[in-house]
């Protein structure tokens, strides 16, 4: 295929306004079934241009064409857009208070023979996942856990899915667990350090669009943790809205470090500010829960969703955050 000279610099227009660039979206989302218009244009575009750069193309036009020629392309560019970096109880404190507080909260709000549902919504390696069920474990006793506990994990990029279903991890990826954890859940082999198999059993692997695809229900525990931050304000509103819906009244949110929720009808509450742990606050109506399938309508209502910063999360919040709004 022939391409234009190769040139150092890409040659790009703005992340608001780039013809170009929606076209290729629009191209990867009915062509490829690969939909990432709800992600941040901005962030999108530095993905795109590492990689464009990397195989020496300098416009969108010409990378359309490559994609087109080149099926392949389209897992590597992913690789590159969904950069999935998570590792095994990642900001450990914010795992300690999960397992002192919410874990026995959860557990205390069952019956003794009634299931407990996990969902980690943007798995990517699995760490995640698994980092969650090793607590549980440790206070249910594995027997009752394998009894008892369902996990769901999810992410849109297939790979990565495989990954975590392998459950095999280098002896770089297993640093953040305890030693006694380490001997007690995992095998060491040629392949590398591999999660009890027993208890990977008790998860469901899928590929899932977060801002597109149904969400799981019953949910005691979600974990979505940074992943919000790549999203634009509509898409975190649709996925709120999705989250609330997949939530037991007694279950919690569980975000990433740099990630809050705020919403102007409260409908998830703060349980711990520093921790990025909330709870479902007021609960929605079935019109709110049909913006999740037809969100043209919530745009034609007039609600919208806007990112802001309450005064209270500036004072109360005391790491950079995303703080996200939906008004609904």
């Amino acid at each position: 295929m022939a391409l234009q000279e190769k040139t150092s610099k890409l040659v790009i227009n703005s992340p608001e306004a780039n013809p170009e660039f929606e076209a290729l979206l629009d191209y990867l989302k009915h062509s490829q079934d690969c939909d990432l218009t709800g992600y941040r244009r901005s962030t999108l575009m530095r993905r795109f241009q590492h990689r464009m750069q990397s195989i020496n193309i300098n416009s969108y036009q010409n990378y359309r064409q490559y994609l087109q020629s080149e099926p392949r392309e389209l897992l590597d560019l992913l690789n590159d857009v969904l950069i999935n970096v998570t590792s095994f109880f990642r900001d450990r404190d914010a795992w300690d208070y999960l397992a002192t507080d919410i874990i026995p909260k959860i557990i205390a709000s069952k019956q003794p023979d009634e299931p407990i549902r996990v969902w980690s919504a943007g798995c990517a390696a699995g760490q995640e996942i698994y980092s969650s069920l090793i607590l549980l474990a440790e206070a249910l006793g594995i027997e009752s856990c394998l009894k008892r506990v369902q996990c769901f994990a999810t992410d849109v990029d297939e790979p990565a899915i495989w990954q975590a279903r392998q459950g095999t991890y280098s002896a770089r990826d297993i640093t953040g667990i305890p030693p006694v954890l380490l001997k007690k859940y995992f095998q060491h082999t040629k392949e590398g350090y591999v999660f009890h198999p027993q208890l990977r059993r008790t998860i469901i692997f899928c590929r899932h669009n977060l801002a597109k695809d149904a969400p799981m229900s019953k949910i005691d525990l979600l974990m979505c943790r940074n992943v919000f931050i790549y999203f634009n304000p509509e898409a975190q509103a649709s996925i709120l809205v999705r989250f609330h819906f997949a939530l037991k009244n007694t279950g919690f949110l569980f975000l990433g470090k740099a990630e809050s929720v705020t919403t102007a009808r409260k409908i998830f509450t703060p349980v711990s500010w520093k921790y990025h742990v909330y709870a479902k606050g007021l609960n929605l109506e079935r019109e709110d829960y049909l913006s999740i399938i037809n969100p043209a309508k919530l745009k034609a209502s007039g609600r919208t969703s806007i990112v802001e910063v309450p005064e209270k999360a500036t004072v109360s919040e005391p790491h950079p955050a995303a703080l996200l709004d939906l008004r609904l």
